[in-house]
């Protein structure tokens, strides 16, 4: 299985709320852990495409506080390779320079293996549509009376889907049987 070594910079969450600010960003949906994605968002609607963002509390013995992370390298190597050692580039420079000039201090160099699914979702950044999340915590009975709803809505839909479908078929079938009949006609006159 794959491994992936990742490099790039990391702050204090507190520090990217104050970096959001400056930049136009709307974090105030989201809990420090999940402020990424609207980090995100505003990388792929100004074309940053090259900065991947996430959140962890770093290092993994702190004392619980969340960093952000702007991931700026990404190496994919197997079991039995040598390691790839990830140094600071200028391209990284670069982003460590912008992430200054907008307010942020304490911009720190990191290389690490991705133990904690960073790269899941790629090593892009891409649009989050939500809002933000909301946690219900429901009680066994509401938990399944909800997707017993939820069962019966996709049933629902499923069924229309299929009527659907079946009403396509029937007029590829009838386009398809008039063409044939078509030639037919044609080939016996």
């Amino acid at each position: 299985m794959p491994v992936w070594t990742l490099g790039g910079y990391h702050i204090p969450a507190s520090v990217a709320r104050d970096l959001n600010k400056v930049l136009g960003i709307d974090d105030s949906p989201y809990e420090d852990l999940r402020m990424y994605w609207a980090v995100n968002n505003w990388l792929v609607d100004n074309n940053k495409l090259h900065i991947l963002c996430r959140c962890h509390d770093w290092p993994p013995t702190n004392d619980g506080k969340p960093r952000v992370f702007f991931f700026t390298q990404f190496h994919q190597w197997y079991a039995g390779w040598k390691r790839p050692e990830v140094l600071e580039r200028e391209e990284d420079l670069e982003v460590k320079r912008w992430l200054e000039e907008n307010g942020a201090m304490d911009v720190q160099w990191v290389s690490l293996d991705d133990d904690y699914g960073f790269t899941r979702g790629g090593t892009r950044p891409w649009k989050c549509d939500r809002e933000h999340v909301v946690i219900e915590y429901l009680s066994t009975e509401e938990a399944l009376e909800r997707s017993r709803v939820e069962r019966e809505q996709l049933k629902e839909s499923m069924d229309a889907w299929k009527l659907a479908r079946a009403a396509k078929e029937r007029e590829e079938l009838a386009e398809y049987y008039a063409e044939k009949k078509k030639e037919v006609d044609a080939g016996s006159s």
